[in-house]
Parts: C-alpha cells; structure tokens; sequence
C-alpha cells in the first residue's frame, strides 16, 4: 500500500542541527544547574531518558529546559542547513504526489523559519510543534484524525528512539534515519520498519510504495 503522507520529525532529520543543539545545551547548563554534555559520541547510544539521568535533569525541570532551549534556538533557526542530499530528496518526494508535514517537538515558527531559509517550505502541508519531549504518539494519531488516512497510510521520520516509540504507539510505520542524534545501533533496538542512511535511500523507499500503490490500481 503507498504512503499517501510523509510526516518528518525536524531536529536531526530534516535539519542538521546537532552541532547548533548542543551548544544551546552546553551555554544553558551553568544556568540550569546540570552537566554539559561533553562524549557526544557516547550520549548518542542512549535513549533520551537515560541521557537526561546522566546530566541531572529531572522531568519535572524539563519543561522549563525545552521552553529555554526553544527561545534560543530561534536564534539559529534561519542559519539551520538541511540534512545532506535533502532539499534534492524533499523536491522529488513531493513531486511523486507524496503530501509532507513535519511533526516536532521544536517551535513551529523555529522549524518554518529554518525551512522558509533553505527553499523547503512550500513543500509541506503542515507544520506542528508540539512542545513535549515525549508522547508524539498521540499527535500522530490526531494527524491521521485530522488528515482522514488510515495508519497504513502514513510514513514517520526521525532520528531518535523516541519517534521509533512514537510511531509504533500510534500504529504507522517508520524509517529511522541515521544521520541524526541517535546510532544506528541504538535505533534498531526499537525495531523500526526500516532503517536509512541517506536521504536518496528515503526517496528509493517511498518511491517503491508510490509504485505499489499504482500497480495495485491497474
């Protein structure tokens, strides 16, 4: 059965933002009273929870961490390029009749600003930030409300465990992208539909479903 929607996390899937993120991070710890995040190559092998034990934030601090992180991300927001090979790859997706949105735990003026930079933003159909770390799952469910699509026809792309987790728990399928934050290694121990590693993988991957779709009609 063909996608009919792709919906993209933003940070470390569509945007490279990784360097940019953890600099807000590390200015913000003296602040905040938790540890800067100094082996990146570590902290991508664990899932948000467990990296947010090490560095002493508490959830009930969360979301004043997120609020901070946000307003300082806004700052960076139009400097934010897109992830190699994406812009090429977001054109010929939306060009094979595949509708885009991006679901994101960042701001949506944030993310729009940042796609509005690179060229990208007429290419999708909605923009949602959705201001909590955890629980994208019930977004995605009010997106398949609110879209009128059945769970089959929609894609989820991310880059952590916890769009993994996202996905699984509204029921779509999802292709975790190892180009952002979280390991390959890390990512398969949540078993996600598929797992890529660049962005003409991705154009492969919903091309194929596209083609399924036609053949099926015939």
């Amino acid at each position: 059965m063909p996608f009919n929607l792709v919906v993209w996390d933003f940070d470390g899937t569509l945007a490279d933002s990784l360097p940019a993120a953890v600099g807000i991070f590390n200015r913000l710890a003296p602040e905040m009273g938790f540890k800067p995040l100094e082996d990146l190559a570590a902290a991508r092998g664990m899932s948000t929870r467990q990296l947010l034990r090490q560095q002493g934030i508490s959830l009930w601090r969360l979301p004043r961490l997120v609020r901070k992180y946000h307003a300082a991300a806004a700052e960076e927001a139009d400097k934010l390029k897109l992830a190699t090979g994406l812009p090429a790859a977001l054109s010929a997706i939306a060009e094979s009749g595949v509708r885009l949105g991006v679901l994101s735990s960042n701001r949506e003026d944030n993310i729009r600003r940042c796609l509005r930079a690179n060229g990208a933003e007429g290419h999708f159909a909605f923009v949602i930030g959705y201001p909590r770390l955890f629980g994208k799952g019930k977004a995605l469910k009010r997106i398949l409300r609110a879209e009128c699509l059945t769970r089959a026809d929609v894609l989820y792309v991310g880059d952590e465990l916890r769009d993994v987790e996202a996905a699984k728990k509204a029921g779509v399928k999802v292709a975790a992208v190892t180009w952002g934050f979280h390991t390959a290694e890390l990512l398969r121990t949540a078993k996600p539909d598929y797992v890529v590693n660049d962005a003409q993988e991705l154009v492969e991957l919903i091309g194929r479903s596209v083609e399924c779709g036609s053949r099926s009609v015939k």
